[in-house]
């Protein structure tokens, strides 16, 4: 048979409780013990002289009488409220302490690694921290999932580009191709491929550790635009596409020039990249008061709900053939997000639904 922890709360709440009631007989017996007499006195003397005799002549019978009378009075209220307290004591612990042992007993678990553990809801302080332990328990299993799921993607990312390596060497070792400018073609595009997704990664783990060390100062819109405009021209002659800028107001943004950059232009390449030959982007800038709005719209495919709602994570390719034809990562519009978050922003996307074009609006805070 298991020994009870007296250290564990049920069983100080218990003693608590007896404590605190067995203090409260204490006082209440000291009172009676040093009042009671004199009042039992003072009533028998109010009855007039015969009364008053009669006191004075029966004074130590009677107080014989009231001293057994008070305590057995006492006995017993000592016992009731003992018995009262312990019962009382043993609900008011077990309602306290089930919650918080099952919260202790959860923690343990969670700490060995079971995310999906929760605790049932409790009233008052005690549903605080179980509602807060919940959400925390919670986040754990999201981070824990994303932790999986980057890991599993990764593996996968990794495999295409090293089985064509691979394949191109051994078929050069083997004499099936000849060494010359398709071979190399191909061995430089898989490589840079690869050295591509792990810059991307290793940028993408500085922006979500708040590892990314950020020049801030105040930059002017319109020029940040134009010059985006010119580094992504070349992309978009490649593609036939007509590249603008729109609606542009003269605002400053406080904004990291270099990682800004970087974000419009991952922006602006997946607006190109997915637009059809003579499809059309445009760049934009305005301002609210609260924020300045860099937008990249393309008359693009578009997005469905769904896509909208998945296309900021990891590796999420809406058109999964054609990101991978134009050797994107699938991380992109992630970093973009990091970058543009870690720099005070915001970023959100909207669409009218497939065929209806994309709009991408990046809000960072004014200068």
């Amino acid at each position: 048979m298991t020994r009870p922890d007296l250290r564990g709360i049920r069983w100080r709440l218990l003693a608590a409780n007896l404590v605190a009631a067995g203090a409260g007989v204490v006082a209440v017996a000291i009172g009676v013990w040093l009042a009671a007499p004199a009042a039992f006195e003072n009533a028998m003397g109010m009855g007039g002289g015969m009364g008053g005799a009669m006191g004075g002549a029966m004074d130590p019978l009677l107080r014989a009488a009231f001293g057994d009378a008070v305590g057995s009075a006492l006995l017993l209220g000592l016992v009731a409220a003992v018995a009262v307290a312990v019962v009382v004591a043993v609900l008011l612990s077990a309602y306290i302490s089930r919650p918080l042992s099952a919260l202790a007993s959860a923690s343990r678990r969670l700490a060995r690694g079971d995310y999906a553990q929760r605790v049932p809801p409790a009233a008052g302080e005690l549903g605080e921290l179980a509602a807060s332990f919940n959400e925390m328990a919670a986040t754990l299993e999201a981070t824990e999932q994303r932790r999986l799921d980057l890991i599993g993607d990764v593996a996968h990312e990794l495999r295409t580009p090293i089985a064509s390596v691979r394949g191109y060497v051994e078929g050069l070792e083997a004499g099936v191709f000849e060494p010359g400018p398709d071979a190399w073609r191909v061995l430089d595009e898989q490589t840079e491929r690869l050295a591509r997704l792990v810059d991307d990664l290793a940028t993408l783990w500085r922006a979500e550790s708040r590892d990314l060390r950020l020049a801030l100062e105040a930059l002017d819109g319109p020029t940040l635009l134009a010059e985006a405009m010119e580094r992504n021209r070349p992309l978009a002659a490649s593609r036939s596409v007509n590249f603008g800028i729109g609606l542009v107001a003269p605002v400053s943004v406080r904004a990291d020039r270099t990682r800004l950059g970087q974000a419009l232009d991952n922006l602006i390449g997946n607006a190109i990249r997915y637009s059809e030959q003579g499809g059309n982007v445009d760049l934009g800038i305005a301002s609210d008061g609260a924020s300045a709005a860099i937008s990249v719209r393309d008359d693009g495919p578009g997005l469905t709900p769904e896509q909208r709602a998945h296309v900021f994570e990891r590796f999420y390719r809406a058109d999964a053939s054609r990101s991978r034809e134009a050797g994107g990562s699938g991380l992109g519009l992630t970093i973009t997000k990091s970058l543009v978050e870690a720099m005070g922003g915001t970023i959100a996307v909207a669409s009218d639904g497939p065929g209806k074009g994309t709009t991408f609006t990046v809000r960072v805070p004014p200068a």
